[in-house]
């Protein structure tokens, strides 16, 4: 049978009709329903469901026909369904019909039952990470689901891998966190069966897919200017500390006396004792004064209650006419943690000593600072070329007319 819809003709599945309701003004609404066994003795009420072009209709659909009927209403997988009108019976229905498609996809060792292992709430691999980190690897879970669902890992090439990241290589950012959620996937899924080895271990990121850059002078300076007290607290505690936003904003409030002060790593759950900078506890003495525990207030609460409480805060700062270089040259909160490893670095501070400051490991410092790396380097071979100039000095140069 076919009826027009939204955007056409399309064929209405089996027990599926449409009624046209007109009104005494002219206009007409067109309702669509899953009727089984219509027009007969067995018929079953009418269930509404969405237009044949809207993208719930194929899952309602589905679920209409997974339904059974007795004398008391709708059943499904087992479960009593709510009356087919109150607001309540798609909800339920739904919850049923998933619970139905996980008990038949047990034992299957593809895509999409790997994701869903992987990011229950009953695995501490999941648990333990970061909510942002989470945010950014659900994203990259439904890639992944979208992409490869029904197929097994085990059968995932390094080639299949690669192809994937590189087609989304206009985003460095999303590519390589792509990349790195698929590696830390399969190399859970390998002492789990749904896999034999980590493929993703071969590939190569996406250039370019650092998104932070260190702060440079004019950050500080319009920041400075422009800024709440309260942000620019926050700022100073990045920079001279080096952790991450999440963890800065639940610094506690250290005494007047201390000289050091705790932070408590969400990332790694690991307590860090933080040496408190002259210049970073005169900031500190600044702040207004309150009965907070928090070092950090935000603008209208004594603390952030929540990460996103203080990333709303600042995004619309972000957006405001005088951080509009912030925006055009990608200078993001994030790069104030890369000031900080590279301030120490530069001061002569050792990787270990860095890495127990900022809480980061030997490889993430060096990543960070290999910028001073190559500065150091070149200011090192510039010195040896000032001191030993005369034994490679060009006999032009001595005879040269302009010196």
């Amino acid at each position: 049978m076919k009826r027009s819809g939204k955007s056409g003709t399309v064929e209405l599945p089996k027990h599926v009709h449409r009624v046209t309701k007109r009104r005494k003004d002219g206009s007409t609404t067109v309702y669509t329903f899953y009727t089984r066994s219509r027009n007969t003795k067995e018929a079953w009420p009418s269930i509404a469901l969405p237009d044949p072009l809207d993208r719930d209709f194929s899952l309602r659909l589905l679920i209409c026909e997974s339904m059974e009927r007795d004398g008391k209403g709708f059943i499904l997988d087992g479960t009593r369904l709510p009356d087919i009108k109150s607001e309540e019976f798609w909800g339920k229905a739904e919850k049923a019909f998933s619970s139905r498609v996980r008990r038949g996809r047990e034992g299957v060792k593809d895509f999409k039952s790997l994701v869903e292992a992987f990011q229950s709430e009953t695995n501490p691999s999941w648990t333990e990470l970061a909510p942002s980190t989470q945010r950014g690897y659900k994203a990259s879970g439904t890639m992944i689901v979208e992409t490869w669902g029904d197929m097994l890992p085990s059968d995932l090439t390094t080639v299949d891998a690669q192809e994937a990241i590189d087609e989304l290589g206009e985003t460095p950012a999303t590519a390589n966190q792509f990349r790195a959620f698929l590696s830390r996937l399969m190399s859970w899924g390998v002492p789990r069966g749904y896999c034999t080895t980590n493929v993703v271990e071969h590939t190569e990121k996406i250039p370019g897919g650092e998104p932070w850059v260190p702060w440079p002078n004019w950050a500080f300076e319009i920041m400075f200017e422009h800024a709440p007290f309260h942000l620019k607290l926050i700022c100073l505690s990045a920079f001279f500390t080096g952790q991450r936003q999440s963890d800065v904003i639940k610094m506690k409030k250290p005494k007047s006396g201390d000289t050091t002060m705790e932070v408590r790593a969400q990332k790694t759950k690991n307590s860090v004792w933080i040496p408190i900078h002259s210049e970073y506890r005169k900031w500190m003495d600044r702040a207004p004064k309150s009965d907070s525990i928090m070092l950090h207030a935000g603008s209208r609460t004594a603390s952030y209650k929540t990460a996103d409480g203080f990333r709303t805060e600042w995004q619309k700062l972000m957006n405001r006419e005088e951080f509009k270089p912030f925006r055009e040259n990608r200078i993001v909160f994030h790069g104030l943690r890369k000031n900080a490893v590279i301030n120490l670095l530069e001061v002569g501070c050792t990787e270990s000593q860095v890495g127990a400051i900022c809480n980061m490991s030997t490889q993430m410092v060096q990543h960070y600072g290999r910028e001073v790396a190559l500065r150091s380097l070149a200011k090192d071979a510039m010195k040896l070329m000032e001191d030993r100039w005369k034994e490679i000095e060009p006999l032009a140069f001595r005879n040269s007319g302009d010196k």
